[in-house]
């Protein structure tokens, strides 16, 4: 039996004179809200309505019960509403997951902005370095994956895009420019590499020339899990470092970086939110992901 559905039942039998028009204002059928009725007076054993064959009339015990079930009605109601309107109100605390370099280029921008847009709203950003997020304590969790998504989790994709070899003025006017991929092997070259894992070859291939591919074996003159560090090393002439294009865009529109083997680009990649659930997302995780969406699409016009 569903309480809750059989106390409204009662109510609606009661405003409305009958059972029949009971049936007709909640949509149901008549045997459904007589049955109903039956079911609650068989669960509290006491007679709620007297019923003759013109009316139905409450009885003492159903007069003292149906006073107490509209105050508890009106509050759930109430309740329902409050929330309602919470979820569609950007206001609360938002919990994002980010790794470092996506925490530096896309979410310290936004959000300044947001909170400046909505005055109830607080942020609150954990910065970790991961492979995989876990979003059970966080409303986004953001992360970029190379090739097809395959984790299991609930992900939104937010941008697409590629990754490409960049380097600073300084370090290619005292080296020579590459001019084709295998000359990457005579130069310092900056990796990333996922801690326990191994080195990987350099996989390149054009743009415009999908079939033409090249790979080539580095040995790197440093390598890290921490992309930040490694664009660090390549801001201050380190070396060659793939990256995506669009974490750099600011840096190669100032001219701190220049592309490298320009046309070739290293993997292609997705950025995801991570979501703990598809739906009923709050006004604040909407928000937060629409100028998400917005910030990564500006970086990629930028190095467009």
């Amino acid at each position: 039996m569903d309480r809750l559905q059989c106390l409204r039942v009662f109510q609606a039998v009661v405003d409305a004179g009958g059972f029949a028009a009971a049936a007709r204002t909640l949509d149901l059928s008549a045997a459904s809200v007589t049955r109903m009725v039956a079911d609650l007076e068989a669960q509290l054993g006491v007679r709620l309505l007297q019923r003759t064959t013109r009316r139905v009339a409450l009885t003492d015990e159903g007069a003292a019960y149906l006073e107490r079930v509209r105050r508890i009605l009106a509050d759930l109601d109430e309740a329902d509403a409050l929330v309602s309107q919470r979820s569609q109100t950007v206001s609360g605390v938002l919990r994002v997951l980010a790794t470092p370099v996506l925490a530096s280029v896309l979410v310290a921008p936004i959000v300044p902005r947001l909170t400046a847009r909505h005055a109830a709203l607080r942020v609150e950003v954990d910065v970790e370095s991961y492979a995989v997020p876990s979003v059970e304590e966080h409303d986004v969790a953001l992360f970029a994956v190379e090739g097809n998504i395959d984790t299991g989790l609930i992900a939104r994709r937010i941008a697409s895009g590629v990754s490409a070899l960049v380097a600073a003025p300084a370090y290619l006017q005292r080296s020579a420019t590459p001019s084709r991929p295998e000359d990457l092997r005579y130069h310092q070259c900056l990796r990333y590499r996922p801690a326990g894992q191994p080195t990987q070859a350099w996989t390149l291939w054009r743009q415009d020339q999908p079939d033409a591919v090249s790979r080539v074996v580095v040995e790197p003159v440093a390598c890290s899990n921490h992309v930040e560090a490694l664009l660090r090393m390549a801001l201050d002439g380190g070396g060659i470092l793939a990256v995506s294009l669009d974490l750099v865009a600011q840096r190669l529109a100032s001219g701190e970086l220049v592309r490298v083997l320009d046309g070739w680009v290293t993997a292609q990649w997705s950025l995801y939110a991570a979501l703990p659930s598809r739906r009923h997302l709050p006004a604040r995780t909407q928000a937060f992901l629409d100028e998400l969406a917005l910030q990564s699409a500006a970086l990629l016009q930028q190095d467009r």
